[in-house]
């Protein structure tokens, strides 16, 4: 197993680069690790953590968040020692952190195992699709293009229903339940006052009983 110290400098690769994290201090039986925004086609030293930003998460999941984590556990294999520096920050580490302007604050370091950041880090630099702009949620400007797609065609679907059946509704719930992760409290007020509205609309008494009970976000 390999012994991990403080000032240790690593490397994980993700979507064919090196990507650096450094061992910054230790509480209880985690170790607190910072991960670098200093990307390297080629395996490079440790002094590629001198005066390098911290990575924070663009485009994959959670948005926004900075890759200050606590980490647990064995340290994997896929980690490559690449040698220690002093520690020597080029910035104050965050304490919290948002994924919208309109969410609740985060603290930092996440809690996570080793594993956490290659996932992560893999996610947010996976090309994504172009972006989806959904008339009927325009203000959902922040939210994955595929989900908005998915979410928006599974109105559409709804709308277009003639009549509105029980089973539509219950489709069209299901179907946005699929992406339940990005519909946060204002979206899921939105989203259910359109559903019940194209639902009465449609000849159903009580959607909104039917939408409760089924909806997950």
């Amino acid at each position: 197993m390999t012994r991990v110290a403080i000032g240790d400098v690593y490397a994980f690769t993700a979507a064919r680069r090196w990507v650096p994290c450094q061992v910054i201090g230790r509480r209880g039986d985690d170790w607190l690790v910072v991960v670098f925004a200093a990307l390297a086609v080629k395996r490079p030293t440790a002094k590629i953590v001198d005066g390098a930003p911290i990575y924070v998460l663009r485009h994959g999941r959670p948005r926004n968040e900075p890759l200050y984590l606590a980490c647990d556990g064995p340290l994997p294999a896929s980690y490559v020692r690449l040698g220690r520096r002093p520690v020597d920050l080029a910035f104050a580490l965050p304490k919290t952190y948002r994924t919208s302007p309109r969410a609740g604050e985060d603290t930092l370091p996440v809690p996570a195992t080793w594993a956490y950041a290659p996932d992560r880090v893999v996610d947010d630099l996976t090309k994504r699709p172009p972006p989806f702009h959904s008339r009927r949620f325009p203000r959902w400007t922040t939210v994955d293009a595929r989900a908005l797609r998915a979410i928006d065609t599974a109105v559409a679907k709804l709308a277009a229903a003639r009549p509105v059946t029980l089973a539509a509704l219950r489709r069209a719930i299901a179907a946005t339940n699929r992406h339940a992760d990005e519909i946060d409290t204002i979206r899921a007020e939105e989203l259910f006052e359109t559903l019940e509205k194209i639902a009465r609309r449609g000849g159903l008494a009580d959607p909104a009983a039917v939408i409760d009970a089924q909806r997950d976000w």
